[in-house]
């Protein structure tokens, strides 16, 4: 797991220094002076309605977004997750009356690159996009109680496992997304994306190797390969609008 996560975050790197060598060779082309045309601050909408339909978990996260060119959008998200997994905990021996639950905060840091066709006259333009995100939850609390232990262990006696504690995990993120102006500089987007899990830092408590199920951000590591985000958002612009210039036009 480490030579892959070591692999994502080379290639994210790259990938970010290709796209910025590109644009930057782009403008300079064309002779367009401007690079950064304001940068807009997002929330996501979709985690707190899912908690209405789903109480068993329950979180938030928000995003500052740079648009570089109209072309590069280097992100930084940051959020909160919490997650009562007691039913689908990883856990060899069967168990009744059991609790697992993690919650923490985590973070993303990555870019996207808008495919859209852009008007450089604007300040703010619909966007259209494919990025990467490496994610990072650095300590995230896990609660564990009332998991059996096996007779192997202690013979004929009766024990419940219990634990609590402190871990870390991250992933990597592919994307796809839109987002629009609504109204003034409120824009409305909608992002989606397919998720690598690197890995989880194991620990131990009382002599046992402690298995997470869940990471926040992630979700589950075996079947949260998908998340969605629905986001409202501010547009703080740096350049005026202009009125249109066929020059400019890419």
């Amino acid at each position: 797991m480490k030579g892959i996560s070591n692999f994502f975050w080379k290639t994210t790197i790259s990938i970010f220094l290709l796209i910025v060598c590109s644009s930057l060779a782009s403008a300079k082309e064309k002779g367009d002076e401007k690079v950064l045309y304001g940068f807009s601050v997002n929330v996501d909408l979709l985690h707190p309605l899912l908690h209405l339909f789903n109480q068993d978990r329950m979180g938030l996260n928000a995003d500052i977004q740079f648009d570089l060119w109209h072309k590069l959008y280097p992100t930084v998200v940051v959020g909160y997750d919490w997650y009562d997994a007691s039913d689908e905990y990883a856990y060899p021996i069967p168990a009744t009356n059991n609790h697992y639950d993690v919650n923490g905060l985590y973070f993303k840091i990555g870019a996207t690159y808008n495919i859209w066709k852009k008007d450089f006259s604007k300040a703010l333009n619909p966007i259209g996009y494919v990025g990467m995100n490496y994610g990072y939850a650095p300590r995230y609390k896990f609660n564990i109680e009332n998991y059996p232990l096996s007779d192997s262990y202690w013979g004929s006696q009766e024990n419940n496992f219990n634990a609590t504690g402190h871990t870390s995990a991250h992933w990597g993120e592919f994307l796809l997304g839109v987002r629009a102006p609504v109204a003034q500089n409120f824009c409305l987007g909608f992002e989606v994306m397919l998720k690598l899990f690197l890995n989880i830092k194991e620990q131990n408590v009382n002599g046992a190797s402690i298995r997470q199920t869940y990471a926040p951000g992630f979700g589950d590591k075996e079947t949260g390969k998908w998340g969605f985000r629905y986001t409202v958002g501010y547009f703080f612009p740096t350049v005026k609008s202009k009125k249109r210039i066929s020059s400019d036009e890419e």
